[in-house]
């Protein structure tokens, strides 16, 4: 049975002590507490702020874990994925094909890079890239696996 969108977005592709111990920082929201940001979406991050990400962020990012508890209007910091290799579950936000280079859009989803260095390439969908299921490009509305690449855009 597949998962939903809901069920996969900000939740790690492998899970391990590795992706949880060594992935994780704590930062400031920008919104000074006034609003949560939903698991799986994109920051930039900004000194020792987190903003949601749209299209033409620069700087470092990170993806928004869905851990327990999940940040809410109330928080002023929230936690925030960053190690380089950790592969978490986002929202496409347009045609991603295989391998490319991923970079931020509107609402904290993601988008294919056109050329620039992404924070994250794209792996596939749920189940894909493994022998005999090969990865396929992704459309707007996917939940995708990135893999963090530690670029700073």
């Amino acid at each position: 049975m597949a998962l939903t969108l809901a069920q996969l977005l900000g939740t790690p592709v492998h899970a391990s002590e590795w992706d949880l111990n060594d992935a994780l920082e704590q930062f400031s929201k920008s919104t000074a507490g006034s609003s949560a940001i939903a698991a799986g979406r994109v920051v930039t991050l900004h000194g020792g702020t987190a903003a949601i990400a749209t299209s033409g962020s620069t700087g470092r990012m990170g993806i928004v874990p869905n851990l327990a508890p999940l940040n809410v209007d109330a928080d002023s910091k929230l936690k925030v994925i960053t190690r380089v290799g950790a592969q978490y579950f986002a929202e496409a936000n347009g045609a991603i094909p295989v391998g490319a280079q991923c970079l931020p859009d509107t609402g904290g989803k993601v988008k294919a890079g056109t050329g620039a260095q992404g924070f994250a390439i794209y792996r596939g969908h749920d189940g894909e890239g493994t022998i005999g299921n090969p990865a396929t490009a992704a459309i707007a509305g996917d939940p995708i696996k990135i893999e963090l690449t530690g670029q700073v855009v």
